[in-house]
């Protein structure tokens, strides 16, 4: 009888957990830990600030869903890891024991890597990347709104969540100008990247292009290179070239980082907490632990002069838990062990950028990388099918 533990119930941990249900025999057991009670579809968080979603409507209990598939569900924090001993320490004061330990956390935002880059009142920003930042930025949105002004979106240095920020611009532009303000708004895109449309990947297809092409077409100005020195309570100051942006409403990602627990298991993570794996996604360091999703460490192969971190979209988390967990339960005694590195995962992406809708199916075999840019609606509401028919997915268990 052995005792699995999944660290973390978002994309890479859920696809994991289902995984290992459906590979190891009853007498098992598999238990998710997280923080939080309720799956998000982060993804669609960027329409909550302009009042199109509700938090409710982008998300879900987990325990259920757990608890329908025979997983044990724990709701509670990781506190630390002890690897010599196998155990796991939570917020509940509970100390757990395992055989194999997956850890799909994610990470934490840096926001102090840039003075000023917390969102507010502890800073001079909005934020988009948990439900009640964004529900605070839709505060600020409205005033925005009543007393238009100048706007900065983008990313600071060795941010990957470009997809949210380049989505967020775009779909600004066409909110401001169904209220009518979008002539008194200016909207100024900063980001770290070499070109538009970069992603850490040295570009996707003809992923700049199509971002170049709607950016003109929407009058959104763009710095590239750029690395933020401080935001203040109306600029963003660029360094370097010391440009002052005058700025109403800044919405800036952050860089990532692993969780402290991570970063303080000696050996465990890299110098930024992520931690390095094997094409079986075997910590390098432990055999015993296995980690996926952007919790892991991915190094760049495009080159840029300022350093940029790369775009890992929730499939590639899911398919990632998915191999983890077949290489647990392979070391169990449960059928054969997978190799598939980050690299030669396929992944579906759809960038909603309002009229100019990219499509993105990618993979390592050159027929699965298509890009399609179809004017009009089209992504948005392919978009929408994306956040109606992942979460069915994952709600009913079949993710």
């Amino acid at each position: 009888m052995s005792t699995v533990i999944i660290i973390g119930a978002s994309y890479a941990g859920l696809a994991a957990a289902l995984e290992l249900r459906h590979r190891l025999p009853a007498s098992d057991t598999v238990t998710v830990v997280s923080a939080n009670e309720n799956f998000i579809f982060h993804p669609s968080l960027i329409w909550v600030v302009q009042g199109e979603r509700e938090p409710a409507d982008i998300s879900f209990p987990i325990r259920p869903v757990l608890e329908e598939a025979g997983i044990e569900f724990i709701c509670a924090q990781l506190e630390a890891i002890h690897p010599p001993a196998k155990t796991v320490s939570l917020s509940s004061q509970e100390t757990l024991s395992y055989d194999k330990l997956l850890i799909a956390t994610g990470g934490e935002w840096e926001w102090d890597a840039v003075p000023g880059l917390w969102p507010k009142p502890r800073g001079h920003t909005v934020s988009i990347l948990s439900p009640w930042d964004a529900m605070a930025a839709r505060s600020e949105w409205q005033a925005l709104l009543a007393h238009p002004g100048p706007v900065v979106i983008g990313a600071t240095l060795n941010a990957g969540l470009y997809g949210a920020a380049y989505e967020f611009a775009l779909n600004m532009d066409i909110a401001l100008r169904k209220a009518g303000v979008r002539d008194q708004t200016s909207i100024t895109f900063v980001t770290p990247e070499p070109f538009l449309g970069h992603l850490g990947h040295g570009g996707l297809g003809n992923s700049r292009q199509i971002i170049e092409e709607a950016f003109s077409n929407k009058q959104i100005a763009a710095i590239t290179e750029a690395q933020i020195e401080r935001v203040e309570a109306e600029a963003v100051i660029l360094a370097g070239r010391r440009q002052r942006l005058p700025s109403k409403f800044s919405m800036l990602v952050p860089p990532f980082q692993g969780i402290k627990p991570v970063r303080e298991t000696p050996n465990l993570g890299d110098e930024r907490g992520r931690i390095p794996v094997d094409d079986t996604y075997r910590s390098t360091s432990y055999p015993d632990i296995f980690a996926a999703g952007v919790a892991i460490q991915i190094k760049p192969e495009a080159s840029s002069l300022l350093p940029c971190d790369v775009l890992i979209p929730g499939t590639v988390s899911a398919e990632m838990g998915r191999v983890a967990a077949a290489n647990i339960a392979a070391d169990l005694g449960h059928g054969s062990p997978v190799r598939k590195p980050a690299n030669a995962l396929k992944a579906f992406y759809v960038l909603d950028s309002g009229s100019h809708g990219l499509f993105m199916s990618l993979g390592a075999q050159p027929w699965l990388n298509v890009q399609l840019n179809v004017p009009g609606p089209w992504s948005h509401w392919a978009k929408v099918i994306v956040e109606k028919y992942q979460m069915w997915q994952i709600q009913s268990g079949r993710y």
